[in-house]
């Protein structure tokens, strides 16, 4: 059953605002009942979908093409990389209890939802209900298109922030489970490889600080854009990726106009300017990463499968801007209005007006 455009919106305003209204009420009266009902209104949004989103039927293709097939041939899917473990498992699982496709979208949809929500008590002290309401209408709508991706990018971002704040209370780093979690995120999509080195980062500052932190990242960034072309050709003559695999960042090819990269730009470029008056270690590491953030946006002009690497710190750029717009208005009730107009503002813009990953109009499994 497709809803109307106008429905769809609706829906989509309803849930996301409920579920941040429960991840409040969840806050106030610590209750995890409503800690619960925040995770799962956005996960039934995702998990009962039908055609909604760009790839969603080509999942539903892959979910009953590998469910028939034999070991065998899904492990050999797995070891050349041109699929997941879990989605293996998933579509193995469904097929043999003979579950619909909405068994694959609603476990992705938990995950996704899961770390995101869990992701914010780390981020946020204060105000992670609000912060988890922005990341539902910036973030989580991609995640009915880049399925795969955005549960792994959840995973990454709960496990960087869980890095973070150990670092930063003076605790050591639990490395088995910090290491699990990151197996876990590499199992849902293999580009989890190519942000490993991210993780690295909090314990080089700790050695390296500063104007030459910030300069040394930058010319990085530079040096990495500029030879990626070279070691994109490397990498593919050896096999590891085929970018071919995905689809590309870019609607016109060739063209400069990405919303990301430029939206990215500027807020990285405001986190830059006040990266020196920044006396917390957090507050340094984010804006650190949003210059990696900017560099693999600007790879996406090259390669969309590289490209879509910068999600990862366009979920990491949310709450770093909600904390911003906290602590930039006093008032609660001031602060709720900003955040909420940027976060509505900017999904009827991109996924509305745009339409981009076609979420709009909604469509319902029957």
């Amino acid at each position: 059953m497709q809803l109307t455009v106008f429905a769809s919106v609706l829906l989509y305003l309803a849930a996301f605002s409920s579920a941040c209204l429960f991840a409040y009420l969840g806050e106030k009266k610590n209750r995890k009942t409503y800690f619960l009902l925040a995770i799962l209104i956005p996960t039934l949004i995702a998990g009962l979908r039908y055609s909604t989103g760009t790839d969603t039927l080509t999942y539903t293709a892959l979910y009953n093409e590998v469910g028939g097939e034999s070991f065998s041939t899904s492990l050999q899917r797995i070891t050349s990389g041109s699929l997941e473990p879990f989605v293996v498992v998933i579509s193995f699982i469904g097929n043999a209890l003979h579950l619909p496709t909405s068994f694959m979208f609603l476990s992705f949809a938990v995950i996704t939802a899961s770390f995101l929500f869990l992701s914010t008590r780390l981020l946020s002290e204060k105000h992670a209900w609000l912060i988890y309401g922005m990341l539902l209408f910036i973030v989580f709508p991609e995640s009915l298109n880049m399925m795969r991706q955005l549960a792994a990018n959840s995973v990454q971002v709960f496990t960087l922030a869980y890095i973070f704040k150990r670092q930063n209370e003076h605790h050591r780093t639990r490395v088995i489970s910090a290491t699990l979690l990151l197996l876990f995120s590499i199992s849902l999509h293999y580009s989890s490889l190519l942000l490993l080195p991210v993780f690295v980062m909090p314990f080089i500052i700790k050695h390296i600080r500063g104007r030459t932190l910030s300069l040394l990242l930058c010319l990085l960034n530079i040096a990495f854009v500029a030879a990626f072309p070279f070691l994109l050709d490397f990498v593919v003559k050896l096999g590891i990726l085929s970018p071919r695999h995905y689809a590309t960042l870019m609607e016109l090819e060739g063209s400069i106009v990405n919303i990301k990269f430029v939206a990215s730009a500027i807020l990285a470029a405001i986190l830059i300017a006040n990266y020196l008056r920044r006396r917390k270690n957090t507050d340094k590491q984010y804006a650190l990463l949003m210059l990696l953030g900017v560099a693999y946006s600007a790879i996406g002009f090259y390669s969309g499968y590289i490209g879509r690497l910068a999600m990862f710190f366009w979920i990491l750029i949310i709450p770093y801007l909600g904390k911003m717009i906290c602590q930039l208005f006093e008032k609660e009730s001031h602060r709720v209005l900003v955040c909420s107009v940027v976060a509505i503002s900017y999904f009827l813009l991109y996924f509305c007006v745009l339409g981009f990953n076609a979420i709009i109009p909604y469509d319902f499994i029957i």
